[in-house]
Order: structure tokens, then sequence, then C-alpha cells
């Protein structure tokens, strides 16, 4: 899972994506996720240096958005470029 979520911020890179649509995305992939589960794993992916989050908010109209970016780390990562990581499956079907 954490594999596939690098893959959906690759997608949207060098710019970031809501943690919601993160969560929908995976859903569309037939995985069954909720909010705290995304949240969970960009927690984990964050603290490993693969992703960056910000919150963005827009207090006039009571919203508030946390949103994830894949840093250089994350895409060499993806790439090949540095070591393999146990936690988070990069390969086929990831």
């Amino acid at each position: 899972m954490r594999g596939r979520i690098l893959k959906i911020l690759d997608f949207s890179y060098p710019e970031g994506v809501a943690l919601t649509v993160i969560g929908l995305t995976l859903g569309d992939m037939e995985y069954q996720v909720t909010p705290a589960v995304v949240a969970g794993y960009i927690d984990y992916l964050e603290e490993k240096g693969y992703v960056e989050t910000h919150e963005i908010r827009l207090p006039d109209v009571g919203i508030s958005r946390r949103i994830a970016k894949l840093t250089a780390k994350g895409k060499d990562l993806l790439e090949g470029n540095i070591p393999p990581d146990p936690g988070v499956f990069t390969g086929a079907g990831a």
C-alpha cells in the first residue's frame, strides 16, 4: 500500500495531493481504506523522508486539507536510485 501511495504522489510530482484524494484513488483501485489508515501510511512515509505534508486551511469557509507531496528521496526510491526499503514495496503490482 505504501508503494501505491508513492506512485499516486509521483503522478502529480512536483505538486502535492490531498489525503482525501489519495483515499479515493486507493478506493478506485479496490483497496478498502479509511481516512485514518491513509493518514497512518502517510505518517510512516513522512517519518522515512519519502513524503512531506502541510495543511491548507480556508477558515472563512471551514475547510482544512492535509496535502502530501513526494520528496526527492521518495522519487529516488521509486526510480531505484537508492537501496530498496523493506517497509515500502515499490515493485511490480505496487
